[in-house]
């Protein structure tokens, strides 16, 4: 076998894919070309020399590329309209665009229901309106306080250190120990929960003007005037990314008590 008599069987293999695009599928066309190249083969094979002359008589042996094609496959043209050709439409196809892409605005909550409201959204026709929208936030928070009650304490907390004129920052701490015990967040999402705020606390720190003598002194001013600000602020942060996990792993328990709950009484 010469790198010239090779390179010939590859071009009239490569002629011959060209002639069946649009004729065969992809996996028809490798299983076509496939068995041309092992006729060949078995022909080289049989032939005393494997030199480039004998490799070109075997192919004109076989016709040009486009005559063997009309020959062996005459009338198997591919057909567009074969559903088992065309793949299925995906089910987040059907949803609707979001604002940015022309879609409908449904406002902060509509970020928060996720992708799974939208199609309970679809399926009952798209009847429900901003009343319905109301009803199925106060249900996910319902089903939120249901199956993650612990979760939910732990956002009340951190909620709790945002208004930080009423001296509950220290709650934060209590707030911090519920998360890292959760079972529903994960350890990323724990990472966040507790950095965020730590890193709002100093960078409010950092913002004071103030002066201190020493470094206690400075730390209890800039924490007092401006480290419970960016505590705060940092905590909402982390309560707008921790609920909408809560409330995804809320509707999944419940989906699942619903699908056991039939089971169980067989």
């Amino acid at each position: 076998m010469t790198q010239r008599s090779e390179q010939l069987v590859l071009d009239y293999l490569s002629e011959v894919g060209l002639v069946l695009h649009g004729r065969l599928t992809a996996r028809e066309r490798t299983a076509y070309l496939t068995s041309v190249r092992a006729r060949i083969d078995a022909r080289r094979a049989a032939a005393p020399d494997d030199g480039v002359d004998a490799v070109r008589d075997i192919l004109l042996s076989l016709g040009s590329p486009g005559d063997l094609v009309e020959r062996e496959l005459a009338g198997r043209d591919l057909d567009i309209e074969d559903e088992e050709l065309i793949p299925p439409r995906p089910r987040h196809a059907d949803r609707p665009p979001p604002p940015w892409r022309g879609g409908p605005s449904r406002g902060i909550m509509g970020l928060l229901e996720g992708p799974g409201r939208t199609e309970m959204r679809l399926e009952r026709g798209g009847r429900r309106g901003g009343a319905g929208r109301e009803a199925g936030a106060l249900r996910g928070l319902v089903l939120c306080l249901r199956h993650h009650p612990a979760e939910m304490a732990a956002l009340a907390l951190l909620l709790a250190t945002v208004p930080w004129g009423w001296g509950l920052s220290f709650l934060w701490v209590l707030g911090v120990a519920f998360v890292v015990l959760s079972r529903v967040w994960s350890a990323k999402d724990k990472w966040l929960a507790v950095l965020v705020p730590l890193l709002g606390c100093l960078a409010g720190m950092a913002l004071w003007s103030g002066e201190a003598d020493f470094v206690d002194q400075y730390v209890q001013h800039s924490l007092a005037d401006y480290g419970v600000i960016g505590l705060g602020l940092a905590s909402l942060v982390s309560v707008a990314y921790l609920y909408p996990r809560t409330a995804r792993s809320a509707r999944v328990a419940e989906r699942q008590r619903a699908s056991a709950g039939p089971a169980g009484h067989r």
